[in-house]
């Protein structure tokens, strides 16, 4: 009979600085091998000889037109936009005034995922295609996506634009849509940074307002990274549908 095995606690969640410095210290960088000698080229094959050309065709008769169709009954006035959850389509963009940028790190925030938000520039902000019967998409009090004026059921496109500057080479960075818990987060990977720089980027994710929870807490940015480095929300698109 085989001897009972001891297996890992699976219901300890390790923290993500934990994992961060487990790894610094076993990476290593893959060396090249030497380039082997180029191969000689292939003969080139026999060229096909082409054949000639056919002669154009005459062109058929036009065919006799048909009888005119009865007129339809009119139209009834909308009683809503045509969509299963039968949220009107709109959007919004707001932009940052402030040059104030977040720090981030393995150890910062809530086990590495650190808030992101942006001081409203009004007069730059667009609002004048919101969704009928609307309020402003971007609650600037309690610092979220407002979902509480879209229906159950709607489609929320985001569009976010940052400046992250990384202090280290090879910084990995996530990005998530906060929402009531993880499980109704939307995560995505951002990508690997390969070298000390400020970049630009231009990140869009897609939530659903699938249930009165998510409707009410609305959605909060938020960034992840492996090394130190900074953050700045230059601005944010908001579309609905």
């Amino acid at each position: 009979m085989a001897k009972s095995m001891d297996f890992p606690d699976v219901s300890k969640k390790k923290k993500y600085s934990e994992t961060v410095k487990e790894v610094v210290n076993t990476e290593y960088v893959a060396v090249p091998g030497i380039q082997g000698e180029r191969g000689d080229i292939g003969p080139i094959g026999p060229q096909g000889i082409q054949g000639p050309k056919g002669d154009k065709g005459d062109p058929g008769k036009q065919g006799p037109e048909g009888p005119k169709g009865e007129r339809g009954e009119p139209g009834k006035g909308a009683e809503g936009y045509d969509s299963a959850s039968g949220q009107y389509p709109g959007w919004a963009y707001y932009k940052n005034k402030s040059n104030n940028k977040i720090k981030i790190g393995p150890e910062r925030g809530d086990d590495g995922w650190v808030s992101v938000f942006l001081d409203i520039d009004k007069e730059q902000s667009v609002e004048k295609y919101l969704p009928n019967k609307s309020v402003s998409l971007l609650n600037e009090v309690a610092k979220r996506i407002n979902l509480r004026a879209f229906q159950l059921g709607a489609k929320v496109d985001i569009r976010y634009d940052l400046e992250i500057e990384t202090y280290n080479n090879n910084t990995e960075l996530w990005i998530r849509t906060f929402s009531v818990d993880e499980e109704s987060s939307v995560v995505g990977y951002l990508g690997n940074l390969k070298y000390q720089y400020s970049y630009d980027f231009s990140f869009c994710q897609t939530i659903f307002v699938e249930n009165k929870d998510v409707k009410a807490f609305g959605g909060i940015l938020q960034v992840r990274s492996d090394n130190e480095g900074t953050v700045m929300l230059k601005g944010i698109y908001i579309s609905v549908s």
